[in-house]
């Protein structure tokens, strides 16, 4: 019998013949077609001209009439789609006292309660929602129309107020779709007056506002040169940061530049992710009438590519992949918890393959709670992280690189790429790179002195790339300060390929700092290497390796390379403290330099090696003891004196 054939009998004929037979008996369904699709175009059916100057503003409220309306009935469940052909529709209506506003901007296409609907234009490059020029923006005196400069402090009075309104609303919407778009809010052209708010513009005049909606896709679009935000996410469905019920926002393959305020404002919302989306340039737009930011730049603070910032509700479940906050007025991006105690309103909120780079500002300042970046670039100071009362609040890195890198010829805002300065708890660190190219690498300190806030840096390198020449004398700032910090894993410090130092200038490092008592520690399975030329380590407090390990046979060992000094620097009425422990091992190679400078304690339950070649300096008044099976074995070639070119600034 050939493969793949089957043998049917007599009894398996009649079988079929029957089942055929009771289905034509019984009048079998015939499968249920798809709901046809409701489908508008907003030239024929709403009378848009689309020609860049005409004005469209009214096609639009037809068009979002029409679908509110049909929302309200049996049909609007219906898939429908609103098809944008071709064009530039030009929009943009300011209604004098409307709301008690000196000028209320109306929304153009403001949808309520819609679902199933595609909103579509042809391509981003080709389909243009653009504002007209002249629109005015800010405070404007009502009696005059003149450019309102109002007291310092707060200013909210409406009467003064010029707003734009907003592009795009979606208000208790689902499933709908917008797709192959620009919006162009125009803001050069725009007359600005003064602030009004807590600082610059805090009024309407956004891309995109979705409030209270669920499963929306942004795809395609290109948002841009608004006066406050890109897009703005207000969702208040969540009952908790646990509610399992996604709002399932999206925003794919879109561009949210040139706003004034904000790229991405997330204010509210329980399942959200932005895919290759980019959040950059706020608050770099010029225009001849601002006076609020830096020349004439419409700036209104925060300024940033993405504000992470709940509003009266929770912001949880968000992921950001691939995407870029580059080059903003203000921080890349914000999250900032307020202060004193109160409950967290974020949780689980990743960065994947995203660029976060700082010129003028941060490339991220995050205090909230729950946030992780997984192989991201980050090119500026990162700072800050979360005072983390539980570990799943703490800010982790995992796979990413930190780097002073320049932006179109302006260097990365520093001085460091970490600024962490007893304001976190908890940070971790795995796999991640840091790379100092004009800067120093790190400042981090946490903020208590206890075990549960030490960050934790796991399998990192911290690597010196800077091509001039040395900085100069010893005693100049350290290039890191690193305190009550764990180490596991193999970490490195190293020169990158462009150092170049020659002549008496160091570096100088320091594990531990006068106001972090908390012991910098290298913890098993770890392994510390010291290999940046000519450099020298200079140890505060205490800093301890193989202390406590967290299974039997764990070991550590702490390499000093060749030109490196590591220095247990202290004054009078201070004491640093080296402890080596039973599985670990500290050992100085030929060329580098272990000083023991006045008041040092060590402790040595494991080895103290110092190899052939290497420097050892042992102060009169340092004391040095062995315990258990503890050891120091100081071989007859090693150099019984200060390393002549990185003895320690502390005598």
């Amino acid at each position: 019998m050939p493969t793949g054939t089957t043998q049917r009998g007599p009894r398996a004929g009649a079988l079929a013949r029957g089942l055929l037979a009771a289905a034509l008996l019984l009048g079998a369904a015939p499968a249920p077609r798809a709901p046809a699709v409701l489908r508008k175009d907003l030239k024929k059916d709403f009378g848009a001209v689309g020609d860049g100057r005409a004005d469209d503003q009214a096609a639009f409220e037809r068009a979002a009439a029409f679908f509110n309306a049909r929302a309200l009935t049996p049909a609007g469940a219906e898939p429908a789609e609103l098809f944008l052909p071709r064009g530039v529709y030009r929009v943009g209506r300011q209604d004098a006292g409307g709301g008690g506003a000196y000028r209320a901007g109306a929304d153009v296409l403001a949808l309520v309660g819609c679902r199933n609907l595609l909103i579509r234009g042809e391509d981003s490059a080709r389909t243009e929602i653009r504002y007209a020029d002249g629109l005015r923006y800010g405070s404007f005196d009502p009696a005059t129309g003149r450019p309102f400069a109002p007291p310092p402090g707060l200013f909210v009075d409406h009467a003064y107020g010029a707003s734009g309104g907003t592009c795009i609303r979606l208000r208790r919407c689902a499933h709908v779709a917008v797709a192959n778009l620009a919006l162009n809010g125009n803001s050069p052209r725009l007359a600005v007056g003064g602030a009004w708010g807590d600082t610059g513009i805090q009024l309407a005049f956004d891309g995109v506002f979705v409030n209270d909606c669920r499963d929306v896709a942004l795809r395609g679009l290109a948002v841009h040169h608004f006066g406050r935000d890109g897009v703005q996410v207000l969702n208040h469905l969540a009952r908790g940061l646990d509610d399992p019920r996604r709002d399932s926002i999206a925003l794919e393959n879109s561009t949210f530049d040139y706003n004034g305020r904000q790229g991405l404002s997330l204010t509210g919302v329980n399942g959200f992710r932005a895919v290759n989306c980019s959040f950059s340039h706020t608050a770099r737009v010029q225009n001849p009438t601002a006076r609020l930011g830096a020349g004439h730049a419409l700036f209104s603070n925060p300024a940033a590519g993405v504000d992470v910032e709940p509003e009266g509700g929770f912001v949880a479940n968000a992921a950001f992949a691939g995407c870029r906050l580059v080059d903003n007025g203000g921080q890349g991006l914000v999250s900032d918890r307020p202060g004193g105690p109160r409950p967290a309103t974020t949780r689980n909120v990743r960065f994947t393959g995203c660029t976060l780079w700082g010129t003028t500002n941060w490339s991220a300042w995050v205090t909230q709670p729950g946030f992780l970046f997984q192989d991201c670039r980050v090119y500026g100071a990162f700072v800050h992280g979360c005072a983390a009362a539980a570990p799943a609040e703490a800010t982790r890195f995992q796979g990413c690189t930190f780097e002073d890198k320049p932006y179109a010829g302006r260097p990365a805002l520093g001085p460091y790429l970490l600024f962490s300065d007893r304001r976190a708890r908890g940070l971790r660190f795995a796999d991640c790179r840091f790379v100092a190219t004009r800067g120093a690498l790190v400042h981090a300190v946490p903020a208590a002195p206890d075990s549960a806030a030490a960050f934790h840096f796991r399998g990192c390198t911290f690597e010196l790339d800077d091509a001039r020449p040395a900085p100069g004398a010893a005693g100049s700032p350290a290039v890191a300060v690193v305190a009550g910090a764990v180490f596991t894993g193999r970490t490195v410090f190293r020169d990158g390929p462009h150092r170049d130092r020659p002549g008496p200038g160091r570096a100088d490092f320091s594990f531990g700092s006068a106001a972090a008592p908390a012991p910098t520690a290298v913890q098993g399975p770890g392994r510390l290497e010291l290999r940046a030329r000519n450099a020298c380590f200079l140890v505060r407090g205490r800093f301890e390796a193989g202390r406590a390990p967290a299974r039997p046979g764990d070991s550590v060992c702490v390499a000093v390379g060749d030109a490196n000094a590591l220095a247990l620097a202290t004054a009078p009425g201070d004491t640093a403290a080296l402890y080596i422990g039973p599985a670990a091992r500290l050992v100085v190679e030929r060329g580098g330099a272990l000083e023991l400078l006045r008041y040092a304690r060590v402790t040595v339950a494991g080895q103290l090696v110092v190899e052939a070649g290497a420097y050892f300096f042992r102060d009169p008044r340092a004391v040095v003891r062995t315990v258990g099976r503890g050891a120091v074995r100081v071989a007859p070639g090693a150099v019984l004196a200060r390393h002549p070119a990185l003895r320690s600034a502390y005598d």
